[in-house]
Order: structure tokens, then C-alpha cells, then sequence
């Protein structure tokens, strides 16, 4: 971008300086012509930079005020009615080709993340379905019995498998517009619920779950969103607590706020890391099973119930998330 606006100035001089003809047809041609290349490669710049186009279009705005000041500001310069019309007619062109350059580099982003994303959907339900398949027939066939270890991969395989379909239908809705549902519910049930699920990978791990909810906390939430939410915290502690440790699920009123806290045993986040969480496809322990994008559904399901979702980190022991809702006793948020 340190290149973009010196560019700009020397195809201005390069086109001011140009012959122009009475009609000018021919030379807005060249005129084109110099200013389209550079002005996608200042398009692609500024998405890699994370602008938005209203800040491309604005850079290109300030530069024309800034020229104006300037002869405004020095009377022995002066500038032909002919020459702002060059002026506004190079800017006219840089802006819709930096503007095209940006809007076509979004898409190509968003159906690269598209594509990524049903990759590793595909790829998980693959192996889950997989292990399932060979489960399966290794108990139909006989050579293992009902009760064993294999009907315990094949329940698992089939928990994962419902477990990544309704993860999928959850973001589904929470992108396509949602209407939120909201409800008064228990905190205590919204608990024992995602515990209950969460009991099997637990015990798989020596993992105790400890509860600390008061019994009479109620929340203003869509039931559907907020059970998604927790169960993705949950799941994630105890996916990287360590074996034998313990995860805890806690609630506390303050205000006229319900504050829900997920405490695993990790072991801590590396300085500075922990926004980093949030972003999709993020995957920062040693396990890598997964999609990489429950903390951003999490983060988005909190948001619609005007929640926050965040994070601490509790250095060398681990991290502590935090659901952050209103009381059943405050007013009906608005949609």
C-alpha cells in the first residue's frame, strides 16, 4: 500500500501530460488501460490487508480531496476544468476496478473456506462412518461378541456421526438468517443435559465432570442455540483435559446476568493465543480431530441469545470459558 498512492500519482501525471484529442474517446481508452492493472493489484492489496471496500473507496476519496486542497491552498498552480475531469475520470476508473478486484478476491476467500470446510466435514464423517462399517461387520460376522470393545467403537462411531450432523445443522441456521426462540429455562437442566451426553467421553478418559449450578438460576435463551454452545465447551474440555483430570461447570448470578464457566485442565494457552480460539478452523492443541469451528458456532449461538462467550487462560493449569446471559428476570431481548 506504501507503492499504491505514488502509482496512482504518476499514471495522473502520465495522462495530464498525454495529447488529448477534442473527443477524448481514444485516450479514456489508454487511460484504462494504465489504470486497470494497477488498480486490481491495489484491490488484492487491500483485502490481504483486511480493508473494507467503503476504506478502499474512501483512499481513493481522500486523494482527490487532497489534491484539490492543494491547489486550493497554492494560487501560482491552477488547474483546467479539463484536467479535473482527467482527475475524476482516473479516479472513477481505479475506484471500480480496485472495488471489482476486491469483491471478486472475497469470493474466491469464501468459496476456498467453503470448500475447506466441507472437506474436512466429508473427511470426518468418513472415518467415523468407517469405523462404524468395520465395527459392524466384525459383530454380524461373529468373530466378536455384542458386549465387547467393538460395540463400543461402533456406539461411538455412531455418537461422532450424529454429533458432526448436528453441529452442521446448528451453523446452518445460525447463518441463514436465524429466529431466535426464546424460553425460559433452568440452568440446572441445560447443565444436567449436556453432562449426560458428555458422561461416555468423559469416564473414557478418567475425566470427572463436577457440577456447581444453583438449582433456582433460569435464562432468557433459545434452547436449541445455548445446549449447542455448552456442549461444544464440554466437549472441547474434555477433549484436551489430561487424562484423570477434571472439568468443571459452574453458574453464578451477577447482576441481572447469568455467568455459565467451562474450567478444563489443558494446561494453559501460549501468551496472547486466546481470541485465537474463536476463529474457524482454529486447532491449537495436539488433537486435531474435529472441524476446527465449534468455538466460532459457540460464539455465534451466545451472540444471537445477546450473550457473550469468552476466554481466560489460568496459566500452566488451563482455561476457564464464559457464557455470559440474561437473567429469566430481565426483560425479553429484542431480536
Amino acid at each position: 500500500m506504501e507503492k499504491g498512492l505514488p502509482v496512482f500519482y504518476d499514471e495522473l501525471i502520465e495522462v495530464l501530460r498525454a495529447d488529448i484529442d477534442e473527443s477524448g474517446e481514444a485516450h479514456n481508452n489508454s487511460i484504462e488501460s494504465v489504470h486497470r492493472a494497477s488498480a486490481e493489484r491495489r484491490g488484492k492489496e487491500s483485502l490481504k490487508l483486511g480493508y473494507s471496500i467503503s476504506q478502499v473507496v474512501h483512499g481513493y476519496g481522500a486523494l482527490c480531496q487532497a489534491i484539490t486542497q492543494y491547489i486550493q491552498e497554492n494560487s501560482s498552480e491552477t488547474a483546467s476544468p479539463r484536467e479535473f475531469n482527467r482527475l475524476n475520470f482516473c479516479l472513477d476508473i481505479a475506484i471500480a476496478e480496485a472495488v471489482t478486484e476486491f469483491n471478486r478476491g472475497q469470493r474466491e476467500n469464501a468459496e476456498r473456506d467453503e470448500v475447506q470446510r466441507l472437506g474436512f466435514l466429508a473427511h470426518e464423517l468418513r472415518n467415523a462412518l468407517t469405523s462404524a462399517t468395520l465395527a459392524s461387520q466384525l459383530i454380524i460376522t461373529g468373530k466378536v461378541g455384542t458386549n465387547g470393545s467393538t460395540s463400543r467403537i461402533l456406539e461411538n462411531a455412531h455418537r461422532r456421526m450424529r454429533d458432526i450432523i448436528d453441529r452442521s445443522l446448528v451453523e446452518v441456521r445460525l447463518w441463514n438468517e436465524p429466529t431466535v426462540q426464546y424460553q425460559r429455562c433452568r440452568v440446572i437442566h441445560l447443565v444436567s443435559e449436556v453432562e449426560a451426553t458428555a458422561w461416555f467421553e468423559a469416564s473414557a478418559k478418567s475425566i470427572e465432570v463436577r457440577v456447581e449450578v444453583a438449582p433456582e438460576l433460569e435464562v432468557l435463551i433459545d434452547r436449541h442455540l445455548i445446549i449447542s454452545a455448552l456442549s461444544n465447551l464440554v466437549q472441547n474440555a474434555i477433549k484436551f483435559t489430561k487424562q484423570g483430570g477434571i472439568v468443571w461447570i459452574r453458574s453464578k448470578a451477577v447482576g441481572g446476568r447469568v455467568l455459565l464457566e467451562i474450567e478444563d485442565q489443558c494446561g494453559g494457552l501460549p501468551p496472547g493465543e486466546a481470541e485465537e480460539l474463536f476463529k474457524p478452523f482454529s486447532q491449537m492443541g495436539t488433537d486435531k480431530s474435529g472441524l476446527g469451528i465449534g468455538l466460532t458456532i459457540s460464539r455465534r449461538a451466545v451472540s444471537l441469545n445477546k450473550g457473550i462467550l469468552s476466554v481466560r487462560d489460568v496459566p500452566h493449569q488451563g482455561c476457564v470459558f464464559s457464557i455470559d446471559l440474561p437473567l429469566a428476570s430481565s426483560p425479553l431481548p429484542t431480536t
